[in-house]
């Protein structure tokens, strides 16, 4: 359950996506380094038999990485010292992490924006068609103190900042420290690769992402 809701929650926070909207704050260049915990939760839209799910997610950042840890999905965001910019999924229940270079990036027409990728949402983001959303801001942390969209469906996502440090507590996880001894699979090889479940739940995030079209699998 908790994967399915990071996944859903997930492709409304990507590049393209809808969650975060409304002239409430900006994204400032230099955003000081943090560490921060948030709480998720997905309410289903009436009459519906799905339950509400609920999640913490753990989002650091500083000058060469912005991580976002969400139990059994975390994302990634590298940025070397000439400033290109990676990306690394880590599918924990599958001991595995997917590489996106900065080349299979481009390739992908994915084109990151550092500033963004370091306050977890863009509060200047437009919103989608059929939804509504509010976004409460942050100018002193640079990050959302609370969101909340309703989707076209009725489905309702609330994401509140329940705790912020300046350095993640020795308690928190650190990105990377559970997916050491992971295997890594090269993003730019899937086609060569359709046969792995990882590759085809990583190409079914970059689909939600608008990263990829939509193809069929032999």
């Amino acid at each position: 359950m908790a994967s399915s809701l990071a996944a859903a929650v997930a492709a409304a926070l990507m590049a393209g996506s809808a969650l975060a909207a409304g002239p409430t704050g900006r994204c400032e260049p230099g955003a000081a380094p943090l560490a921060a915990r948030f709480q998720v939760r997905v309410t289903p839209p009436a009459g519906t038999a799905t339950p509400v799910r609920e999640q913490t997610w753990t989002f650091i950042r500083d000058a060469r990485q912005v991580a976002l840890l969400k139990g059994e999905v975390d994302e990634i965001w590298n940025r070397d010292a000439a400033g290109r910019i990676g990306f690394q999924r880590v599918f924990h229940a599958d001991r595995q992490v997917v590489d996106y270079s900065p080349g299979e990036l481009a390739t992908l027409n994915v084109r990151p924006d550092w500033m963004v990728l370091s306050c977890f949402v863009d509060p200047q983001e437009p919103a989608a068609a059929g939804s509504r959303q509010r976004v409460g801001w942050s100018r002193r942390l640079d990050l959302p103190l609370h969101l909340e969209r309703r989707s076209a469906d009725g489905t309702l996502t609330r994401i509140r900042l329940v705790a912020q440090f300046p350095a993640a507590p020795a308690v928190w996880p650190l990105p990377g420290e559970r997916s050491a001894d992971y295997l890594h699979l090269d993003a730019a090889d899937f086609g060569d690769m359709d046969y792995e479940p990882v590759v085809r739940k990583s190409e079914t995030l970059d689909l939600r992402a608008g990263w990829r079209a939509p193809h069929s699998h032999d």
